[in-house]
């Protein structure tokens, strides 16, 4: 993306497909608020006040609004199912753009200043994981598709040094530093969450390299077939 265009285009970032769901606003590179939903049965009753909530905060509408992006997955089903359809419903009604952003994009945005390859991973049960290997830099660069496989078999895919984030570390850690030594590095647990301002931020930056969706044609993400 060309950093000297930074128009303004005031854009609702959704994800409810971990147990900590999140709602952001931005209006073009500038932040404007950020709400965070915790434990996701109840997702389906938080998040529309949570939306209302952070609009109120920017003293907008929701007919201010010039997009919306929403994480699609992978992670819980009945999370995605909540997000996706909200969000789908809304710019429905609106008449405005839909961006679908992976949920492991999200969270390895949060990690893309590193220099190393950044690792996200969240459990995905049945013994296995959601995850996917990104380069970072200015440009996030994506190194593989979202997966949903064995750990060992995620991490036989990492060949240069690496960092690891997402929920699924609380279970996965020990088998991570197995592999790669205790002292290989593990992003602090802040980072975890797919937050609703990074949805946002990489809505605009799809935007703007001409990207769009619709209502219609966004479907989730889920991976696997089988309900989580």
């Amino acid at each position: 993306m060309d950093s000297n265009r930074s128009p303004s285009m005031k854009i609702l970032g959704v994800d409810t497909s971990t147990p900590i769901g999140s709602v952001g606003l931005i209006d073009g590179e500038r932040f404007i608020a950020e709400h965070t939903l915790s434990i996701v049965k109840a997702h389906s009753s938080r998040l529309m006040p949570a939306i209302d909530q952070i609009l109120k905060w920017g003293d907008l509408t929701v007919h201010d609004l010039d997009a919306c992006a929403v994480g699609i997955g992978p992670g819980s089903f009945t999370g995605i199912r909540i997000g996706v359809g909200t969000i789908k419903s809304l710019c429905y009604a609106l008449k405005k753009p839909i961006i679908g952003i992976s949920t492991l994009e999200a969270i390895a945005y949060n990690l893309r200043y590193t220099d190393k390859l950044i690792c996200p991973i969240l459990d995905a049960r049945k013994d296995e994981v959601y995850g996917a290997v990104f380069r970072g830099g200015q440009n996030l660069l994506r190194k593989s598709d979202d997966l949903c496989v064995s750990i060992e078999s995620l991490l036989s895919q990492i060949d240069d040094d690496v960092i690891f984030v997402g929920d699924g570390l609380r279970r996965y850690a020990p088998v991570v530093q197995a592999q790669f030594g205790e002292d290989v590095p593990l992003a602090d647990p802040i980072f975890n969450v797919p937050r609703g301002a990074s949805i946002a931020r990489i809505g605009y930056e799809r935007l703007l390299d001409g990207q769009s969706g619709d209502y219609f044609s966004l479907t989730p993400n889920y991976v696997r077939d089988s309900v989580t």
